[in-house]
């Protein structure tokens, strides 16, 4: 999307590594309970293969985080790779090559310039065959940090299959007095039927907001009346929203932004976003993770943005999928 006043973050640690989703729509089922009302939900399939079940989110999130923490904490990314990545791993990250091969390579050299080097992850959600993470990476003690969204896509031995990722750096002042990471962390169960709502009323503000530059309209139709916003250059609340992004021109067809996957659990919804540049090299993208409350209305919202280049090293764009 096209998001100027947010743009212009380089990554300060170069490579990062992030893996979540595949399937380019939503298509929530409906769980019912033992006496055929409607059971809370947080995971729900979205992909084209058989329903995930919870156990199996369950796990692939456990087996996310355990790979971060092997790979950027513990320092073991043959172990890792070894442990948690397919024989067929197909890498998004610009920087990196496919496969476990092109993870140990990009990921040492990372570590190596940045020896110090912690990740923290602060939100997992979980849907089908996808995992997100929301990881502060830190250089050093008291040093630069970045806010990391990861998208992993696994396969059903519990192996991580598919990466992408969107990286920024966290500045120094926030013009909303919020941390890019703080505020809740713990998913809230809703039914499945109101997984699915919320996964389209994501869709439909993204859309509305950036493709038709109706800011005011997508705050009015899908925001609450308490809106606050981690991303570090737009203040809290709907005008502050909307008078970021005055001025926009409607995207349409080969320009327009595209919303490639979504993860929803419980009362959060992670969408990865692109928008190719005017040129037609590269483009911008980001991974946002939306709350929303009972009432169906968006309430907070946390995101990285890249500015990202017209090739890769593994040859794949920074937002399709291979599966």
């Amino acid at each position: 999307m096209k998001r100027k006043v947010i743009r212009g973050f380089r990554p300060l640690l170069g490579v990062s590594l992030l893996l979540v989703l595949a399937g380019c729509s939503t298509t929530t089922g409906t769980a019912t309970g033992a006496d055929g009302s409607e059971a809370p939900a947080t995971a729900v399939s979205t992909s084209d293969s058989a329903a995930t079940t919870d156990q199996q989110v369950a796990a692939n999130k456990k087996a996310a985080q355990d790979f971060y923490d092997l790979a950027f904490n513990q320092k073991k990314l043959e172990e890792a790779a070894q442990k948690y990545l397919a024989a067929d791993y197909l890498q998004h990250n610009p920087g990196v090559a496919d496969g476990a091969a092109g993870f140990t390579a990009g990921i040492g050299a990372l570590l190596k310039a940045n020896p110090q080097l912690k990740a923290t992850t602060h939100r997992v959600i979980g849907q089908a065959d996808l995992v997100g993470l929301q990881t502060e990476m830190t250089a050093k003690p008291g040093g630069s940090s970045q806010s990391v969204m990861d998208i992993f896509r696994f396969d059903g031995q519990g192996k991580i299959v598919e990466h992408w990722d969107a990286i920024q750096d966290v500045p120094a002042k926030s013009a909303n007095g919020h941390t890019m990471f703080d505020g809740p962390t713990e998913v809230a169960p809703v039914t499945a039927s109101v997984l699915q709502k919320n996964t389209e009323t994501v869709r439909s503000f993204l859309d509305l907001a950036f493709n038709q530059a109706k800011a005011q309209q997508a705050v009015d139709n899908f925001v609450g009346e308490q809106y606050l916003q981690h991303n570090p250059l737009i203040a809290d609340g709907k005008e502050a929203f909307v008078k970021a992004f005055a001025g926009a021109s409607p995207l349409t067809g080969a320009a327009a932004t595209k919303f490639p996957r979504t993860i929803a659990e419980g009362d959060f919804v992670m969408a990865q976003t692109f928008a190719p540049a005017e040129s037609g090299a590269g483009g911008s993208g980001s991974i946002d993770i939306f709350r929303l409350d009972a009432d169906g209305k968006i309430v907070e919202h946390w995101d990285a943005v890249q500015d990202y280049p017209a090739k890769t090293v593994s040859g794949h764009t920074v937002w399709d999928s291979g599966k």
